[in-house]
Formats: C-alpha cells, structure tokens, sequence
C-alpha cells in the first residue's frame, strides 16, 4: 500500500512540474451562483370569482427584483399595473340615462363615455428553484408563494369632461374602487443561461384578494357595499431578467493558477 501511495504522490508531481505555467486547473463547480436579477414582466389574466361579474380578461406590465441565493432559494418583490377594454356588461350608468339612452354633456349633446379596468397590485415572494440539469444548476421549476396588495376599478373617461354628473369627484359613485390583501402563487419554468444572455421565466400566476370597495356607497344602486369580495387573478406570465451575478469570480466554475 506504501508502495502504490508513493507512486500515486509521483505521478501528481510529475504531472504538476509539467502543467504550462498559466494553466487553469478546476477544482470543482459550485451548487448554483448568487444572481440579483432585474425583472420586466407581462401577465395575461383572467378574473374569477367576485372579480370575474366585472372584468372579464386584462394586462399586467411590471418589474421588479428577483435574488437567488446559491442554494436556490428565491427572494421577490414586484409591481404590476394592470389594464384592459374587456369588460362585463354594466347598466351602472343607468341613472344617468336619458330616454334615448344617452348621458347627456352640459350643452344638451350625447356625451362621449369609456370604460376600462385600470388596477395594480404589488407583492412580496418566497419560493424554491428545483434544478433539472447538473450542468446548469440556476435553471430549473420554480415555485414561489408570496403576499401583498391589490387594487381594481373601472376607469370611466370622458373625452372633453364635458358632463356634469360626471366630474372627477362624482366619479368616485361609480368606479367601484376595491383594494385588499392578497396571497399570491407561481409555479413555472426558470432559466438562467451561463452565457448570461438569455434568462426568463414562464408560467402560471395565481392571486387570491381579500378586498372591499373603498367607496362603500354606490351611487347607481344607492345603497351600500361594505362586503368582504373575493377577487381571483389567474395568470399566465412571461419575465425577462438582467442579472448581476454575485459570485466573486462570476462564474459557477472555481479555479486555480500555476
């Protein structure tokens, strides 16, 4: 044994005393690197439940930061404004018909109405990268939990704001305005290149809100509306990412020099 040991020892040395003198010998490669990255984000969405007697689908532009930790653990926080023309039919104007069906602007004319769903919500997640290659650690399935806020309403525009019963203030009657607490998951595809040109994620968005309309009297039913809403955002989103990497020689492999 004493015998194969030296021999073993040798073999290193010689192999050593030949290397060039600028050589790189790897030692070993890292678990996954430590990336900060920049998010721009896109989420198609289809209301349920109390949301979905409103808005029936819409848009989310957002962004925000995303840091994974080198035992890919996932840390989040992001905003999302949401907008879109798809909407439920509503008689919440009605009261403000006349008989040819027209709200009338203050010099007797049809005035020119529109409503859209204008929204935001911002959130705070926590979640876990499952890789699913040994030769890429930073890509993989990714599961995130999160919770935060959100906010919906109807945009009533008025193209000159030409109509009395509807000034900025008297709007406030109709637009529903509703914001509460969320709990919010995603369960998706992520992928992080090691040329660090192409990272992005994929995959299903789920948000549960617990909201109330803020106005709390409406002034087409005239009555109140301080009920507990349960407001379903369920989402297909696509993220963009520009990421720092963190890891002193930014790089998952680590190297020695002769």
């Amino acid at each position: 044994m004493k015998l194969i040991a030296k021999s073993f020892l040798l073999g290193l040395l010689i192999a050593w005393s030949q290397a060039p003198a600028n050589a790189q010998i790897k030692l070993f490669t890292k678990d996954a690197s430590r990336i900060l990255n920049f998010q721009f984000l896109y989420t198609h969405v289809t209301a349920s439940g109390d949301f979905a007697s409103r808005f029936n689908t819409f848009h989310g532009l957002g962004g925000g930061m995303l840091y994974k930790t080198k035992h890919n653990i996932i840390l989040s926080a992001e905003g999302h404004y949401n907008f879109g023309n798809d909407i439920k039919p509503t008689n919440m104007l009605l009261n403000l018909t006349n008989s040819m069906g027209n709200v009338n602007n203050a010099a007797g004319f049809p005035g020119e109405i529109s409503l859209s769903m204008r929204g935001f919500n911002v959130m705070g997640k926590l979640g876990y990268l499952f890789p699913v290659s040994s030769i890429n650690k930073n890509t993989g399935f990714v599961v995130m939990f999160g919770g935060g806020i959100v906010m919906h309403r109807y945009n009533i525009a008025v193209s000159r704001n030409d109509i009395p019963s509807l000034t900025d203030e008297k709007k406030k009657g109709y637009d529903r305005y509703t914001s509460g607490w969320a709990f919010s998951q995603f369960i998706g595809y992520y992928h992080q290149s090691k040329n660090k040109l192409y990272n992005f994620f994929i995959g299903g968005d789920f948000i549960q809100g617990f909201t109330y309309n803020r106005r709390q009297y409406n002034y087409d039913t005239m009555e109140f509306d301080t009920n507990l809403k349960r407001d379903n955002y369920i989402g297909l989103r696509l993220g963009w990412m520009i990421p720092i990497y963190l890891n002193a020689s930014g790089s998952d492999d680590e190297y020695i020099f002769r």
